[in-house]
């Protein structure tokens, strides 16, 4: 308190020696004052109190660097003041209406001090004040009053503290609020309560917090929002509405959390999205369409993906926007499907390095459209398949040299055009065969690369195909023989029996067809009727009982015919 009062009556005295005369303010010796245009910078003087003798009519003032302690007292003769820098000093509290005098003042900066807490009248009387960073201090609380007369606040930074927590409305004295910087805290969820009145909110950072989920109805209505950073969190579910309330974002920043199912539900009402990342999450399978709904999605980034193993073919089909896709570092992933990236015309930039590729072939990129080929990193088997990419290795290597020889006024005027594909050739390494294990792809010679067939090869064809042909004619040829020696033998064996005296086999019947078994087994035998312990057929007599008499039935008067014997 003995040292307040000190400053303070130093203050006035120095107030009282410089009123007289503007002219008479003193700049210290580690200072560069420029009174031209209203401007001291003190930065890195090792002082230990805010020089009070400089130019009253100030506008910029920078004592960032040194090691101030307190500011009481320090700036009430500074009330022209635009911009003041005190980053980087040993201050510990920001007192009360210590800016009081500042009507003036845009631009406040007390990062990387030790504030600990902000009162109620620590900022009062900041009513122009537009920027203030508060970034890497040690706050833990800040009071529901702070920023009460900051009605001009547009860019707020508070990342770099020890925050778990917001007071309910604590910004909605901030209407004019644009950027709000919370990362590098410990938030364990989204500080929905606080965002509330800040209608015209843009840009919203809460990286490298504790934030676990996104769920339903927790996301405030912020429909200017246009940049969302979550990621390093330890976010695992995002809920089907979470982040229903954004129609206006554009850019999502989800890596490097543990998201391990793609949120294709939650990211489909986002349907102004640009900007897309999901670096370093632990989704193993990237599904048909798994992207729906974001026709506008320019940049994707999905790689450092440990588990992802398998992308199907018609991921990106919905997304006909997309120029730039990284997928690198996603070392599960040892193939790629077909015409992969065929569905998207405006694609200009493919990266999928270090990944664990054995081979690529051209139909995997459209190579007509591309700017920008990145392959390198992947254990490539450099064999002939390869020889598209060595082909335009080679042609990429001739336009660089030419390039080089250019004079700078004939590259300016010589712009890449779009057949002009760059190529990260000096990661481009194989791991076979043999003779390229370790080497560039860009180091292989034309014979390395030729497909074509040689000598070797065509005499091995005509071996082969020379015994396939001699193996089908033996086959043509024995197989009649030994048919015919078969019906000799059949004949042979009858002529023996009929010199036996026994009756020759009856031929078989024409299509009758038999497994062996008796064939009277299949014949139905005519009916028998048994008597007087022998087999005989019943005598027909026409006028026996219970049979019809035909005659009956074509004489009418029942009289039996007359026969006449001759």
């Amino acid at each position: 308190m003995e040292d307040d009062k000190i400053q303070f009556m130093w203050t006035l005295l120095v107030l009282v020696m410089i009123s007289s005369d503007v002219n008479g303010a003193i700049c210290p010796n580690a200072c560069r004052c420029e009174n031209d245009v209203l401007k001291t910078t003190c930065s890195s003087a090792s002082l230990e109190f805010v020089p009070i003798q400089l130019n009253p009519e100030l506008h910029v003032l920078d004592i960032s660097n040194n090691k101030i302690l307190q500011i009481h007292f320090s700036f009430p003769f500074y009330e022209n003041l635009l911009t003041l820098n005190l980053s980087n000093n040993r201050i510990k509290t920001l007192g009360n209406s210590n800016f009081n005098s500042q009507k003036n003042l845009t631009l406040l900066d007390i990062s990387s001090n030790r504030i600990e807490n902000l009162t109620k009248d620590s900022l009062k009387g900041l009513k122009a004040l537009t920027h203030l960073d508060l970034s890497n201090n040690s706050l833990e609380e800040i009071s529901s009053e702070s920023f009460r007369e900051l009605h001009s606040l547009k860019i707020l930074r508070l990342c770099r503290n020890k925050l778990v927590h917001l007071e309910e409305g604590v910004f909605r004295s901030c209407r004019k609020l644009k950027e709000l910087y919370l990362n590098d805290n410990q938030f364990l969820e989204l500080p929905t309560t606080a965002l509330t009145g800040t209608p015209h909110l843009k840009c919203l950072s809460l990286s490298r917090n504790l934030i676990q989920s996104v769920p339903d109805g927790e996301m405030p209505n912020l429909s200017e929002l246009e940049m969302l950073l979550l990621d390093s969190n330890v976010i695992s579910d995002i809920r089907h509405d979470g982040l229903s309330g954004l129609v206006a974002l554009t850019h999502l920043d989800l890596s490097d959390n543990n998201i391990t199912v793609m949120p294709t539900g939650p990211l489909a009402k986002l349907s102004k999205l640009t900007i897309l990342k999901l670096s370093g999450n632990f989704i193993g399978h990237i599904l048909p369409v798994a992207f729906r709904g974001l026709f506008h999605l320019k940049v994707l980034k999905i790689d450092r993906m440990e588990v992802l193993t398998q992308i199907d073919a018609r991921a990106f089909v919905d997304n006909i926007y997309l120029e730039k896709i990284d997928m690198d570092y996603n070392v599960g992933i040892k193939d790629l499907p077909t015409r992969l990236f065929h569905g998207n015309p405006k694609v200009r930039y493919i990266s999928v390095k270090y990944n664990n590729l054995e081979t690529l072939e051209a139909i995997h990129f459209p190579l007509d459209q591309l700017h920008d080929l990145r392959v390198g990193g992947n254990p490539l088997n450099c064999n002939c398949s390869l020889g598209w990419l060595w082909q335009l290795i080679q042609e990429y290597k001739v336009k660089s040299l030419k390039l080089n020889k250019t004079s700078s006024i004939d590259i300016k005027k010589s712009k890449p055009g779009p057949s002009d594909l760059i190529l990260d050739v000096d990661d481009i390494t194989c791991v076979g065969p043999e003779d390229l294990d370790g080497f560039l792809l860009a180091e292989a010679t034309k014979s390395q690369m030729d497909c074509s067939v040689s000598w070797m090869a065509a005499v091995s064809v005509t071996v082969t195909v020379m015994f396939i042909l001699l193996v089908i004619g033996g086959v043509v040829y024995w197989a009649p023989r030994r048919r015919s020696k078969s019906n000799k033998k059949e004949i042979s064996e009858i002529e023996d029996t009929i010199r036996r005296g026994m009756p020759p086999p009856p031929p078989p019947r024409k299509n009758e067809v038999y497994s062996g078994m008796p064939l009277d087994k299949y014949i139905m035998p005519p009916p028998v009727m048994i008597q007087n312990d022998y087999r005989s057929l019943p005598n027909w007599d026409p006028y026996g009982a219970g049979t019809v008499n035909i005659y009956e039935q074509l004489n009418e008067s029942r009289e039996r015919p007359h026969i006449v014997y001759v």
